[in-house]
């Protein structure tokens, strides 16, 4: 698969996996900016948003729910390894 490809399928598992999180610090709408792997695709780093809540609360959120996002990942997105998720704000912060 092209990497276009990937980050596509990854930014749709994603933000259907994210918005069925019920942990309270994940606002409703969450939107993934972009998604980019690296070229082995051992990593992706995915840019979120959201236009209300606390964007730090928010990447604590998501980096607490790692292995159930990546597992998502690995059950829905046919790779040969699944990648390790980094999780990133628009301004670029990371956890």
């Amino acid at each position: 698969m092209k990497p276009e490809q990937v980050q596509s399928q990854l930014s749709r598992v994603l933000g259907e996996a994210i918005s069925g999180l019920s942990d309270p610090r994940v606002p409703l709408i969450v939107t993934i900016e972009r998604v980019a792997v690296t070229s082995d695709y051992g990593q992706a780093r995915v840019y979120v948003s959201a236009m209300t809540g606390n964007m730090d609360d928010l990447l604590q959120a998501l980096n607490q729910a790692r292995g159930y996002l990546q597992r998502q990942v690995a059950d829905q997105v046919r790779l040969r390894r699944t990648p390790t998720l980094e999780f990133f704000d628009a301004g670029g912060k990371v956890w």
